[in-house]
């Protein structure tokens, strides 16, 4: 609900998802575009304060299967309906349990990605073939990857301002090409660790990641996100997350704090540093620290995306993204203004027409009664 998480929702091992805007076609009459939230998407915090959702995905104006169960052979429509409509064997939708499946076959598309051998190449190799990716390691890739909001949509109420890791978006939109590396295709090359362990008030130093930029990668961001599955906690607990690990990355000489902070987070189970402006040799260090643990030691999985030595993407060589390009609420704001100072604009022209009228018929008179 928009008001605070429900279970299942606000489970710790699990990917609560909230949801966008659709595009184009799909986006309904008046609505902003795919860069802000919908105004019934879930939002947190949990009892205990953790943020949630988790990650966001579209869920406006979705087309999906129309079964009629008592019509044999659907096809899709020649034309497919609008937002909210119904065609033949297709109808569209809203909610999160749209959004929803969306993150579920983007998950089933990277546990491929591992499976069959596409990491770390991003081209399908049987010697690469990773047959066993755990739950926690597929929530890394999504969250990793996962893109800023503009704002939520309230519709006549206008835009609720946003932030990043906040109750609203969290770790923002699903961007599977900011994600993992198909070569020519995704922004990021990625390095992942599954199935690491830390032990209680322990580190765990990872290898190095080095930025490399000598064959054409120009994103110029690099993403760390740690996962780790915690055992269960109980019902009604204040602080739910029983073994609490910190992830912190040093480039530079700077220290860098997950989740928008500027300290450890104590709160989540899932922890991101995102740092900007990084640098062609810039190399950083990524630490795990078991801070607070029940138990001995601390399962957990870890991804890093940047550039590591892999092409740039091509995909939008001579074109921009639908979520770069939105200027649905410019639009919004030039159709209200246009709403708003036309009218006036005309009921000024007619004023100012009617006074020289009658100063054209009183000087008329003026003269008549002259003669």
């Amino acid at each position: 609900p928009p008001n605070g998480g429900v279970p299942p929702a606000t489970g710790k091992n699990i990917i609560a998802v909230g949801a966008h805007h659709n595009t184009d076609s799909s986006k309904p009459k008046h609505g902003l575009g795919p860069s802000y939230i919908a105004d019934f998407s879930s939002r947190g915090p949990t009892s205990d304060g953790r943020t949630k959702p988790d990650i966001i995905a579209p869920g406006k104006a979705v087309l999906s299967a129309g079964a009629l169960p008592y019509v044999g052979g659907e096809c899709d429509p020649t034309k497919n309906p609008g937002a909210n409509g119904k065609k033949d064997g297709v109808l569209s939708l809203q909610g999160t349990s749209m959004a929803t499946p969306v993150v579920s076959g983007t998950a089933a598309i990277i546990r491929q990605y591992f499976e069959q051998g596409y990491y770390p190449s991003g081209k399908k190799n049987e010697s690469d073939i990773y047959a066993t990716p755990t739950g926690a390691l597929i929530k890394a890739v999504l969250m990793n990857g996962a893109q800023f909001l503009n704002g939520v949509d309230n519709g006549g109420d206008g835009v609720t301002e946003i932030q990043p890791y906040d109750n609203n978006q969290n770790f923002g939109r699903l961007a599977l090409q900011h994600s993992i590396y198909l070569p020519g295709k995704t922004d990021v090359q990625m390095t992942a660790w599954d199935k690491r362990a830390v032990k209680d008030q322990g580190f765990d130093v990872l290898p190095p990641v080095t930025i490399d930029t000598s064959d054409g990668c120009t994103y110029d961001k690099l993403s760390v996100t740690l996962v780790w599955v915690e055992p269960g906690s109980s019902p009604g607990c204040r602080n739910c997350v029983l073994n609490d690990l910190d992830l912190s990355v040093e480039l530079g000489g700077k220290t860098y704090y997950p989740n928008g902070r500027d300290r450890p987070d104590r709160l989540n189970n899932a922890e991101r540093v995102i740092i900007s402006g990084v640098k062609n040799g810039d190399v950083a260090t990524i630490k795990v620290h078991g801070y607070n643990l029940i138990q001995s030691r601390q399962k957990y999985s870890l991804v890093a995306t940047g550039c590591f030595g892999g092409v740039a993407n091509q995909n939008f060589v001579d074109q921009c993204s639908v979520f770069v390009c939105d200027e649905s609420q410019s639009v919004r704001m030039a159709t209200i203004l246009m709403a708003i100072f036309i009218p006036l604009g005309v009921l000024c022209l007619c004023g100012v027409g009617m006074f020289f009228y009658r100063r054209k018929q009183q000087e008329s008179n003026n003269y008549s009664g002259g003669v």
